[in-house]
């Protein structure tokens, strides 16, 4: 059970639809992402315990307002290997001047296996985006609620609802590539061993290719 919380806490703030813009991918061209991230629990005392991964991601455009999107990490080392796979949906629902909004959903599947030990979980997650055009750049800004549900053999499930923010911002390098690094955290009233809540982070930067 103890190893079930460690992985979910760990894991908890990984992959729910970040690397967050309100832009839409431009109709007939597909934006890929390429990221690493490093996500995890940071303890009462201030210290983090971080989990690295890779990032992949592919957002295409089915309405010049809404775009679909596919998500997956990885990290295939011996002592820990984690691996997830996410859908999501992101619509424009505001636009005036340089100031956007955008909202999403989000449903995906993460599994992780240490010293024989597989734990799997699934989440849902709701961000709301913000977003301030600076030039061809973007200043984004959002909050998202969630739910994620861990299983593992011999235990009991996990349940880690949360709430978070994260802020990012979008270098457009050039018409086709650009730079998103993005910072967020979430709180969860899941205990973690010192208190009764415990409090995610995420970081990370994607390189972002349209095609």
């Amino acid at each position: 059970m103890r190893a079930l919380v460690v992985i979910a806490l760990l894991a908890g703030c990984g992959s729910y639809s970040t690397y967050r813009t309100t832009r839409i991918a431009k109709p007939g061209q597909t934006e890929w992402l390429f990221g690493a991230q490093a996500a995890g629990a940071i303890a009462v005392d201030g210290a983090v315990a971080p989990m690295p991964e890779f990032a992949l991601a592919a957002r295409r455009a089915v309405h010049d307002k809404v775009e679909l999107q596919a998500n997956a990490t990885t990290l295939p080392i011996r002592q820990l290997r984690t691996g997830s796979l996410e859908l999501a949906g992101k619509a424009r629902v505001f636009a005036h001047g340089r100031w956007s909004v955008a909202v999403g959903a989000a449903a995906g599947y993460r599994i992780a296996e240490s010293g024989g030990a597989i734990v799997e979980g699934v989440h849902v997650a709701l961000p709301v985006i913000g977003g301030v055009d600076l030039g061809r750049h973007q200043l984004v800004w959002s909050i998202v609620g969630g739910y994620q549900r861990w299983y593992s053999s011999g235990a009991r499930p996990v349940e880690v609802p949360f709430l978070g923010d994260s802020i990012g911002f979008l270098w457009q390098i050039s018409s086709r590539w650009a730079l998103l690094p993005e910072a967020g955290t979430a709180w969860t009233t899941t205990k973690n061993f010192m208190t009764d809540e415990t409090r995610l982070f995420h970081l990370g930067i994607a390189v972002v290719y349209s095609r």
